[in-house]
């Protein structure tokens, strides 16, 4: 799990059961795609703006110029914390981690 601590500020991030069935939203585009393990619980204000707080290394390829929506069932393990600077980029955003992404639960 230590790759996935280096993309938190700090290396730091909570282990949450939710309690309750929660929103959360990622930006994709270019080689990213819709579905994935990187989230936030903070609705996208644009490409850039995204970028920028999700420390999006455009090396990754992510345009960050669409937006998918899933609802995460109860019970569900999450891990989030505030995503950490990558090449430049500040971070400093909402991130939240989840090791498999039923396709299940996107919002269409």
């Amino acid at each position: 799990m230590d790759d996935i601590a280096n993309t938190f500020r700090s290396g730091t991030y909570t282990k949450i059961v939710t309690q309750e069935e929660i929103i959360l939203y990622r930006v994709y585009g270019g080689k990213a795609g819709e579905l994935g393990s990187y989230w936030t619980r903070t609705k996208s204000k644009g490409p850039l703006q995204s970028i920028i707080d999700s420390a999006l290394d455009q090396n990754w390829g992510n345009t960050a110029t669409n937006v998918s929506t899933i609802k995460v069932p109860k019970g569900t393990t999450i891990y989030e914390g505030v995503a950490a600077p990558q090449r430049g980029l500040v971070g400093g955003g909402n991130q939240v981690y989840i090791k498999k992404v039923d396709a299940s639960w996107l919002v269409k």
